[in-house]
């Protein structure tokens, strides 16, 4: 490895940035940068002069870390993992992250901040770790998040062993997340204060040796204030579009990529009773609670809106009407906690989606790596291989992988 100073061109920037007084005042935020600073340190627990490694994936949240920490006094470098070769035609394509040119960006950032940087070739890694998983997942019918194995394997592995390697006492990111840690040293993960961009979701795998090192700054922040305090520091990428999609699928949808990697599996498509309606070209290309795209005939007028409610792995693909995708018992597997797991009989929210709301639980049974859990409140479309995180209020208990979820059909109940 070895550090880069070299100014590239910035992807996807607007023609003429606002100025950063104007987003400040947007956001509401009048704090003077001596209060900014004192916030990043006590956030950061670590003493003036500490060095702390930033992973830059070169989008904005992680560049204002990078800069509010350099600010802050500490001994700043940045960190950017390679994750993937991009096709030629998603250049220059907003709504992907992590790819070549967004290394470039953190490369940028890192020259103007006068920081190191070191990029880390971590491609063969996320192959085998992310995207391999991905494939296999959809092609026998689950539905993976890869942004929560990219966070276990890449950030909470790699990155934290290479900022440890590298001298660093604290791998900072720009994840909207709040961590702190309670009276016995141990972590606590909360949601972040902006509800639009809490990301405690995609972070449940975090076990206490990665929680003690590592830190969230943007946690009690808004986008609009991220964005402001990045111009006010000069950050190149301080108006930078948001990476939204999945990052490896890019241009294509997520059908497309996995019949590129294994071959469309088509398969039928049939109703609760198990009458064929029609035959669709990709199993990848349905998620548990679907309604438009099922290509089959049109419906009488007066029949009820039909959605996907299961994805069987022989490729077939079963709807019904959307009271049949209402859950009432859940089982999750790959179970991580965030401290000690919560006992039989505890009653919590279970959140199986990142913009869903948490639904009353309870855990029914604990046994053999598998927790069950009984849904007390209206919970829909909890598909097999979601992840299904557990909440105290705002507090991240842990969560797993949806291993089956029961799904109730007038009077019959249908294990997805």
């Amino acid at each position: 490895m070895r550090a880069t100073f070299a100014l590239m061109t910035l992807c996807a920037l607007p023609q003429t940035p606002r100025p950063w007084t104007d987003l400040l005042a947007e956001a509401g935020d009048t704090r003077a940068p001596a209060e900014v600073v004192a916030e990043m340190r006590a956030v950061m627990r670590l003493p003036v002069g500490a060095r702390v490694a930033v992973a830059m994936s070169g989008g904005v949240d992680s560049s204002a870390v990078a800069a509010l920490l350099v600010e802050a006094g500490y001994e700043v470098f940045g960190l950017t993992a390679r994750l993937y070769d991009v096709d030629p035609a998603m250049i220059g394509r907003a709504g992907t992250c992590c790819a070549p040119e967004d290394a470039r960006d953190a490369r940028s950032v890192a020259w103007s901040l006068g920081i190191r940087h070191y990029t880390l070739d971590e491609r063969e890694v996320f192959a085998r770790a992310v995207i391999d998983r991905f494939v296999a997942d959809y092609d026998r019918g689950d539905t993976p998040n890869p942004c929560v194995e990219c966070n276990r394997t890449l950030k909470f592995e790699v990155l934290v062993q290479e900022a440890r390697a590298l001298g660093a006492q604290a791998l900072a990111t720009g994840h909207y997340a709040c961590l702190d840690l309670d009276a016995d040293g141990q972590p606590e993960l909360r949601r972040g204060a902006d509800p639009q961009k809490d990301q405690s979701y995609f972070l449940h795998p975090l076990t206490a040796d990665v929680g003690a090192f590592v830190r969230f700054p943007l946690g009690s922040w808004h986008k609009t204030q991220v964005r402001g305090h990045a111009a006010r520091l000069g950050v190149p990428t301080a108006e930078k579009r948001e990476s939204m999609d999945v990052c490896f699928v890019a241009a294509s949808t997520p059908r497309d990529f996995v019949a590129g990697q294994r071959g469309a599996r088509p398969g039928a498509i049939v109703d609760l009773a198990g009458t064929q309606l029609g035959r669709h070209a990709g199993i990848a290309g349905f998620a548990v609670g679907q309604r438009h795209g099922l290509g089959l005939p049109p419906q009488k007028p007066e029949a009820s809106p039909l959605f996907v409610v299961d994805k069987r792995p022989d490729g077939t693909i079963v709807v019904g009407p959307h009271e049949a995708l209402r859950a009432t018992r859940v089982q999750l597997r790959n179970l991580s906690w965030i401290g000690a797991p919560p006992a039989v009989g505890t009653e919590l929210g279970l959140q199986v989606r990142h913009r869903g709301k948490p639904v009353a639980a309870r855990i029914q049974e604990s046994a053999d790596g598998v927790v069950t859990l009984t849904v007390l409140g209206e919970l829909f479309a909890a598909g097999r291989g979601q992840s299904g995180v557990l909440y105290d209020g705002d507090r991240v208990l842990g969560g797993g992988i949806i291993a089956a979820a029961t799904q109730v059909s007038g009077e019959t109940e249908a294990v997805a």
